[in-house]
C-alpha cells in the first residue's frame, strides 16, 4: 500500500514538471491537509455511520431468523392447541376469549418454552386480523387488520422493525427502557397463511455489542486516517525533491504492474475455472432472465451436464414455461407469472422435467427482481437446486413411515437403555396398549412372566454376538390374555459399533398354532371318527411292538371290517354309513382300555391294538366283546339299523415280530372270518399265510400273463334251435401257464377283478375275439356273430363305448355281429349308468345279452328298461330240466317272460338230446353247450362249426 500511494505521489509531481507549474511545497501541503482531514472526517463519518447501519441490520436479520424459528417450533409443538384456540375463538368477543381455556392452557406451554430465551413476547393473529392470542392477555381481542406488519405476513412475508420501549410487559414481568426486534412472521400450512405470529426479541445486548463494535471499528478507522494523513503530508511535503527518484521508481513499478496485472489475470482466470469446475459438480444452477422473463443466463447442474436432452434445450431467450417439463400444471404456472408480472421475490418453485431414461429431475427455483438505478425493472436473478435425490429420499422416508405404520406386523423401536420410544399401530392392535401407554417403558410390560429365563439368556446373548435374534415367546396383552408371538430383534449400531437401538417386530401366532394343533391332529386322526388314522396307528404300533419285545409281553392285533357295508351307503345314503362308521368307533373305545390303541386305516376298516397283556388268551374275550357291541342295533337318522363284524387276530410274537406282518396277517385272518360266513372272530393261522402267498404268486404271474401273451381265447358255438345251423360263438379266455398249463378262469377271472386286471385283461379279450371273428369272416366260416363277456368293472369304464367302437371299426364289423353280454348283478349294481352305457353302445350296432339270468336279484321293473335284445338262462336251470319240475317251470317262466319283452333267448349248458327238445318246444331261439361243441382253440372250433353246418344242411 505505501508503494501504491508514493507512486501516486510521484505521477502528480512528474504531471506539474512536465507542464511546468510549480507548486509552493509548503502551501500545497497546508492545503492538501486541511481538504485531506475534511474528506477523512467526513468519509469517517460516513463509513462509521454505514457499519452501524449493516450491524443493525444483521442483527435485525439475524433476530427475525430466531423469531421465524421459534414461530416454526411453536407451530410444529402447539398446532393442535392453534387450531383449537383458532376453531374457538370464531365469533368470540373480547371477554370470552379472555376465558376460553386454550388461552390460558396455551398461554402456559408458550410462557414455559420462549422462558430462558430472548423472546419476551408472543402474539398470534387469526387470518382476519383478531389478536386471538398475547402473553399479555390484555392485548387478546384488539384488531391488527391496519398494521402494516400484519398484513405483510397475511402476504406470505416476513416483516420486522426495531423498537424502543420506555416501559414494555414482557413474559416474565415490566421491562422499562428496553430495545426490541418486532416480527411479524407468517404460518403457512397447505400453501396457505394459517394463522401470524407477532414476536417480540430483547435486543439490548446486541445493540450494545453493535455500539461496541462500531466504536472499535470507528476508532482503528480514525488511527488508519490518521497514518494516511501523516503519511501523505509527509508525501506532499518532500514530493518536489524526489520526483526524479520516482520516475525510475515509477518505470520500474509500471513493469512490476504489468506483471503483477498478468498474474493476477491468470489467477482470475483460474479463479472463474474452479468456479466453473466447482458449478458444474454441484447440484446448484444459477440464471438470469429480462424484463421480459426470457432466459438470458442459465448455468447447468452437475446431473443437468450429464443429460443429453437437457443440453438440447439452450434455454436461452425461452420464458419458463416454455421449456418442456412435467409439472407444475397450467394452474401452477400462473400462479407463477402472477408473482412475476408484480415483480415480487419467489422461493423454491417446483419444476420437473424428462430427462434421459424418461427419469424425472426436479429441480427448486428461487429468484429475486433486479431494478437500476431509477427502480425500473430490469428482470430476475436467482438460483435453483436439483432436488431430485432430495425428493427421492423424502419419498423414500414416507414409505418407511408408511411401512412402519401401516405393517401388519407390530413394530417397536427402543433406545440403546432398552426404553420404548417408537410403536406402530399393529402393535396397539395387538397387545392393546397405545403408543401413549408404552413410550419410555421397558418392552418387558408386554411379558407374560410365563417364558423361560433361558429363553431370554438365549436372546441377549445372539443379539451380543450377531445382533439379532428372533423366537417364540410368550406375552399378555392388555387385557390379561395370555398369547403366543414370534419376535424378531436386531440392534443398531452408529459408525463406531456402538448400540444405539433396538427394534422388535412381532406377530400374534395364536391362529397359527391353534392350525398347526388342528393340523398334527389332522395328520394324525381320522377325520371322521376321530381314532387315530394309518400313520398314527403305523407309528403307535411300532412303540407299542417295541415296549412289548423290550418286556417279552405277547401283543394282539384286531383287524376288523363292517360286513357289507357298502350296502348301507348304497341303500340309506353316505351320511347314513358316516353316522354309522362314528357309532362303531364309540363303541370300539368303550370296548378296550385307554392304553390301546384303535384307528381307522379308512372305508369301513378299523383296527384295535390289545397293549400290556399278560397272556395271549387275554385277546379273544376282547375280540367277544367288539363282536357282541358290534352287533347292537343302530338308531341312526329315524333308522335302525343291523350290523355285524368280521375280526381278524394276529398276535405278537407268534404271527410276527413286525408292524407289516402283524398288519397283514391280522388283515388276511379277518378275510378268513367273513369267508367263514361273516360275524366271527379269526385267529390267523400258517394255512391263510399260504393262501394268501399263493394268491400274492398268482397275480404276479396273472400280470405277466397279460404283458407276455399268455392268454388265449376258446369258442364254444351257439346254434339255432329251429334248424342247428351254427349262428355265432362266445369268446371265452384261458390261461396256459408255462408250469400249471391250462388254468381255468374260475381261477383267474375273480382275482382280475379283485386287482384291478380285468381292465386290460377284458380290453384283450375284445380285441382278439374281434380281430378272429375278422379272419374267420374272410374265410367264409359260418359265424354271423362272436359273444364277449362284460365285466363290472368294464361297464363302470368311461371309455368303453370308445374303445367298443374302435375295436368295430378296425375290423369292419357291422350291426349285429358283435355281441356283448352283462350279467343281471353286474347291469343292476349301477341301473341309470348302465341304461346309459349299454344304450350308447346299442347305438354302435352291438348286440346286448343279460349273461346268467335268474341268477341275480334284478328287478322286472328295471329289466324292461334295458336295451338288450337276448337273455342267456344259466346251465343251473338248463341241466334239471329233465328231472326237476321246478327248473323246467322256471325256464319255460323265463322264455315265456323274454318273449313276452320281444327279446331272444339262449339257454347255457345245454348236454342232452332232452334237453334240446324241451328247449325248442318252449321257443328257445339259442341254445349252447357240449351237445354241440365244448369251449376250443379257433382252428378246432372253425371246424367244429363247418361239421354243424354241414349236418344242419344234411338234414
Amino acid at each position: 500500500m505505501d508503494r501504491e500511494l508514493v507512486d501516486s505521489s510521484g505521477n502528480q509531481d512528474a504531471a506539474r514538471i512536465a507542464t511546468n507549474a510549480p507548486l509552493p511545497a509548503f502551501k500545497l501541503a497546508k492545503y492538501f491537509s486541511l481538504l485531506s482531514m475534511i474528506l477523512l472526517l467526513i468519509f469517517g463519518g460516513f463509513l462509521a455511520t454505514f457499519l452501524r447501519n449493516s450491524a443493525i441490520d444483521e442483527m435485525k436479520r439475524q433476530a427475525e431468523e430466531r423469531n421465524a424459528s421459534m414461530t416454526q417450533l411453536l407451530g410444529n409443538l402447539l398446532l393442535q392447541d392453534i387450531e383449537s384456540l383458532l376453531a374457538g375463538a370464531v365469533g368470540k368477543t373480547k371477554d370470552e376469549l379472555h376465558a376460553l381455556a386454550s388461552v390460558q392452557q396455551l398461554n402456559t406451554r408458550i410462557s414455559a418454552i420462549v422462558r430462558g430465551s430472548e423472546i419476551v413476547k408472543v402474539k398470534i393473529y387469526d387470518p382476519q386480523g383478531l389478536t386471538i392470542f398475547s402473553t399479555e392477555l390484555a392485548q387478546i381481542g384488539e384488531d391488527k387488520r391496519d398494521n402494516p406488519g400484519f398484513n405483510a405476513a397475511r402476504t406470505g412475508s416476513i416483516y420486522s422493525e426495531l423498537v424502543h420501549r420506555e416501559k414494555f410487559s414482557a413474559t416474565e414481568g415490566l421491562i422499562v427502557n428496553v430495545d426490541l426486534v418486532s416480527s411479524y412472521i407468517p404460518f403457512v400450512r397447505d400453501g396457505e397463511v394459517f394463522a401470524v405470529f407477532e414476536q417480540y426479541q430483547h435486543v439490548d445486548k446486541l445493540l450494545q455489542q453493535v455500539e461496541n463494535s462500531v466504536i472499535k471499528k470507528v476508532t482503528v478507522i480514525v488511527l488508519v486516517f490518521l497514518i494516511l494523513y501523516i503519511l501523505l503530508f509527509w508525501v506532499v511535503r518532500h514530493a518536489e525533491g524526489i520526483v526524479k527518484v520516482q520516475e525510475a521508481r515509477l518505470e520500474s513499478a509500471n513493469r512490476d504492474l504489468d506483471r503483477r496485472v498478468d498474474e493476477r489475470t491468470k489467477a482470475l482466470q483460474e479463479s472463474e475455472a474452479r468456479f466453473r469446475s466447482l458449478t458444474e459438480m454441484s447440484s446448484d444452477f444459477y440464471w438470469e432472465t429480462d424484463v421480459n422473463h426470457r432466459f438470458t443466463l442459465r448455468s447447468c447442474s452437475r446431473r443437468e451436464a450429464e443429460d443429453p436432452i437437457f443440453l438440447q434445450n439452450t434455454f436461452i431467450g425461452q420464458l419458463r414455461w416454455e421449456v418442456p417439463h412435467v409439472s407444475p400444471d397450467e394452474a401452477g404456472w400462473r400462479a407463477h407469472r402472477d408473482m412475476l408480472e408484480a415483480h415480487l421475490p419467489f422461493r423454491d418453485f417446483e419444476i420437473s422435467r424428462y430427462g434421459i431414461n424418461d427419469n424425472v429431475l426436479i429441480v427448486s427455483v428461487s429468484g429475486d427482481p433486479l431494478f437500476d438505478a431509477d427502480g425500473r425493472f430490469r428482470g430476475y436473478r436467482g438460483v435453483g437446486r436439483d432436488i431430485t435425490d432430495q425428493k427421492q429420499s423424502e419419498l423414500r422416508l414416507k414409505l418407511y413411515a408408511d411401512l412402519f405404520e401401516q405393517s401388519n406386523e407390530a413394530m417397536l423401536i427402543t433406545d440403546r437403555d432398552n426404553n420404548i420410544i417408537l410403536t406402530n399401530a399393529a402393535l396397539t392392535r395387538i397387545t392393546g396398549y397405545s403408543a401413549e401407554e408404552l413410550l419410555g417403558c421397558n418392552p418387558r410390560i408386554l411379558s407374560s412372566g410365563q417364558t423361560s429365563a433361558e429363553v431370554y439368556d438365549e436372546m441377549w446373548a445372539a443379539l451380543s454376538s450377531h445382533g439379532y435374534w428372533s423366537g417364540e415367546v410368550l406375552d399378555r396383552r392388555k387385557n390379561g390374555v395370555v398369547y403366543p408371538k414370534w419376535l424378531t430383534i436386531s440392534e443398531l449400531r452408529d459408525t463406531n459399533g456402538a448400540v444405539t437401538h433396538y427394534i422388535g417386530l412381532f406377530i400374534d401366532i395364536t391362529e397359527r398354532k391353534q392350525t398347526e394343533e388342528l393340523i398334527e391332529h389332522l395328520a394324525h386322526h381320522d377325520n371322521l371318527t376321530k381314532l387315530f388314522n394309518r400313520h398314527s396307528l403305523q407309528e403307535r404300533l411300532g412303540q407299542a411292538l417295541a415296549t412289548a419285545q423290550r418286556k417279552h409281553a405277547p401283543l394282539a392285533v384286531m383287524f376288523i371290517d363292517i360286513d357289507r357295508f357298502k350296502r348301507v351307503n348304497d341303500t340309506l345314503g353316505h351320511h347314513v354309513g358316516d353316522l354309522l362308521l362314528i357309532d362303531v368307533a364309540e363303541r370300539l373305545r368303550h370296548c378296550v382300555r385307554e392304553s390301546d390303541i384303535v384307528a381307522r386305516l379308512g372305508g369301513d376298516e378299523f383296527v384295535v391294538v390289545l397293549t400290556g397283556m399278560e397272556d395271549v388268551r387275554d385277546a379273544f374275550p376282547v375280540g367277544s366283546k367288539i363282536l357282541h357291541e358290534l352287533g347292537h342295533p343302530y338308531h341312526l337318522a329315524s333308522q335302525v339299523l343291523q350290523i355285524t363284524p368280521s375280526i381278524g387276530i394276529s398276535i405278537y410274537p407268534d404271527d410276527g415280530s413286525s408292524v407289516d406282518d402283524l398288519m397283514k396277517n391280522a388283515d388276511m385272518a379277518m378275510y378268513h372270518a367273513k369267508s367263514q360266513g361273516r360275524n366271527n372272530l379269526q385267529f390267523f393261522t400258517a394255512a391263510m399265510n399260504a393262501a394268501a402267498t399263493e394268491r400274492m404268486e398268482m397275480e404276479i404271474e396273472l400280470r405277466q400273463a397279460i404283458e407276455t401273451g399268455q392268454l388265449e381265447l376258446h369258442y364254444q358255438p351257439q346254434i339255432c334251435a329251429h334248424n342247428g345251423t351254427a349262428c355265432g360263438v362266445e369268446a371265452l379266455v384261458r390261461w396256459r401257464h408255462p408250469q400249471r398249463g391250462l388254468i381255468s378262469p374260475l381261477s383267474f377271472i375273480p382275482l382280475a377283478e379283485e386287482t384291478g386286471l380285468i381292465d386290460p385283461l377284458g380290453a384283450w379279450v375284445l380285441e382278439e375275439a374281434c380281430r378272429q371273428f375278422a379272419i374267420w369272416r374272410a374265410a367264409d366260416a359260418p359265424v354271423l356273430r362272436i359273444a364277449v363277456n362284460l365285466s363290472a368293472h368294464q361297464l363302470r369304464s368311461p371309455g368303453l363305448v370308445a374303445q367298443v367302437e374302435a375295436v368295430m371299426t378296425r375290423y369292419e364289423m357291422i350291426p349285429g355281429e358283435l355281441e356283448l353280454e352283462v350279467t343281471e348283478s353286474v347291469a343292476m349294481s349301477d341301473p341309470e349308468h348302465s341304461f346309459e352305457t349299454l344304450r350308447a353302445l346299442r347305438n354302435l350296432g352291438v348286440q346286448l345279452a343279460i349273461d346268467d339270468f335268474g341268477t341275480g336279484y334284478s328287478s322286472l321293473s328295471y329289466l324292461k328298461h334295458l336295451p338288450v335284445q337276448i337273455l342267456k338262462i344259466d346251465r343251473s336251470f338248463v341241466q334239471d330240466i329233465e328231472s326237476d319240475e321246478n327248473d323246467a317251470s322256471i325256464c319255460a317262466s323265463i322264455l315265456a317272460l323274454a318273449h313276452s319283452q320281444g327279446l331272444k333267448v339262449v339257454a347255457e349248458g345245454v348236454e342232452t338230446a332232452a334237453q334240446r327238445e324241451f328247449l325248442s318246444v318252449h321257443a328257445c331261439e339259442y341254445l349252447q353247450g357240449y351237445l354241440f361243441g365244448k369251449p376250443e382253440p379257433p382252428e378246432v372250433c372253425l371246424g367244429r362249426l363247418r361239421e354243424l353246418s354241414s349236418a344242419a344242411a344234411s338234414s
